[in-house]
């Protein structure tokens, strides 16, 4: 290949590149957002309070029937 066909690859490999990473950042900040909002219901902070309560009643159990 010569330099100019070299550099013309090169600059549209850096195009598409810059392209490529504008929209994954822009559907990354998408995601985050809706992760945060998930995370902030008040439906599932409910539900990992009672799994997180639960978690800790089974752990004792399997703790007590390990160790006896």
């Amino acid at each position: 290949m010569t330099v100019p066909r070299l550099l013309a690859l090169a600059a549209i490999a850096v195009v598409f590149y810059v392209i490529g990473t504008g929209h994954d950042r822009r559907r990354l900040e998408r995601v985050r957002i809706r992760a945060q909002q998930a995370w902030h219901d008040p439906k599932l902070k409910k539900a990992r309070s009672k799994l997180l309560k639960l978690s800790k009643k089974n752990a004792k159990k399997i703790d007590k029937a390990v160790h006896h």
